[in-house]
């Protein structure tokens, strides 16, 4: 029994050192893994604070990644079987105009960030990779930096543009015959006006010749008389151009026509006979420089 128990004690010996060893290390490697814990939550802590990641957090920063977002060609999620669907572009109409706020109506998230609703920026990141509007920005820089005269320049003259544009009351057809004059083109369906129509020299109306020709530079008019007579070489009318001529052009009529006065916006022409009340002439003009 003696034997028995010094075998045991002799066993405890050897073991307890090797346990209290084992106890340590473990006891270590759980304040170790304490530490690199806390160090871990320090570091998610910070980085959770930090300005950048607070400011990619906000709605305006969010809705212009989901407007990058929408122009992605490709799933968001890996395919087994690619999809044959393209994107396709959406379109933004005028009344976007009407929806501009200060600061931008931002977009609504779910905590996980999730969109709900989308803010405006969402709609001018998505704008600016469409075709028209990259091909303008790109174009629309020099070929090496401007100096500081320069970017003063390109500044005043995009001011003064949104100055004078800002004032105005126009229409978008309006503005497509201020382009098209501009570029010196002629503007699409705009037909000349007719004014002045001279009810002093007994004219009752000006009119094109229906289903006739009716531009810029060619027209057929009918020239109703009443209610008394017309004299001839007085003033029937004044014709205006959708869109004025670079100089004053040349303005022929047949031979019932007499041209009296011409500028690069109109003329006003006269007939070369008299005509008796309630009856009409039609007339041929030519205009072009």
């Amino acid at each position: 029994m003696s034997d028995t128990k010094d075998a045991i004690a002799g066993m405890v010996a050897v073991a307890l050192p090797l346990w209290v060893r084992a106890q340590d290390d473990n006891d270590r490697e759980l304040r170790n893994n304490r530490l690199d814990l806390r160090d871990i939550a320090d570091e998610l802590r910070a980085c959770c604070n930090h300005g950048a990641m607070v400011r990619s957090k906000l709605p305006i920063s969010q809705d212009f990644g989901v407007g990058l977002a929408l122009a992605n060609a490709k799933a968001a999620v890996p395919e087994i079987i690619p999809t044959s669907t393209g994107v396709t572009r959406p379109a933004i109409g005028e009344d976007a105009a009407l929806d501009y706020k200060w600061p931008p109506r931002t977009g609504v998230y779910t905590p996980n960030g999730a969109v709900t609703e989308i803010g405006e920026v969402t709609r001018l990141a998505l704008a600016l990779l469409f075709q028209e509007n990259r091909a303008w920005t790109e174009g629309f820089t020099l070929s090496s930096a401007p100096g500081q005269a320069a970017q003063a320049q390109i500044f005043s003259a995009a001011r003064a543009l949104s100055t004078v544009v800002s004032a105005q009351s126009l229409t978008r057809t309006d503005y497509v015959v201020a382009w098209s004059r501009l570029f010196g083109v002629s503007v699409p369906g705009a037909a000349p006006t007719i004014t002045n129509v001279q009810a002093v020299n007994n004219v009752a109306s000006v009119t094109p010749v229906p289903g006739s020709v009716f531009t810029n530079r060619a027209m057929r008019l009918r020239v109703t008389i009443g209610p008394g007579n017309y004299g001839a070489g007085n003033d029937v009318c004044t014709i205006v151009f959708s869109q004025p001529f670079t100089a004053a052009p040349a303005v022929v009529g047949d031979s019932n026509v007499s041209v009296i006065t011409v500028s690069a916006s109109s003329f006003t022409f006269g007939l070369r006979q008299g005509v008796n009340a309630g009856s009409f002439i039609d007339v041929n003009i030519l205009a072009g420089v």
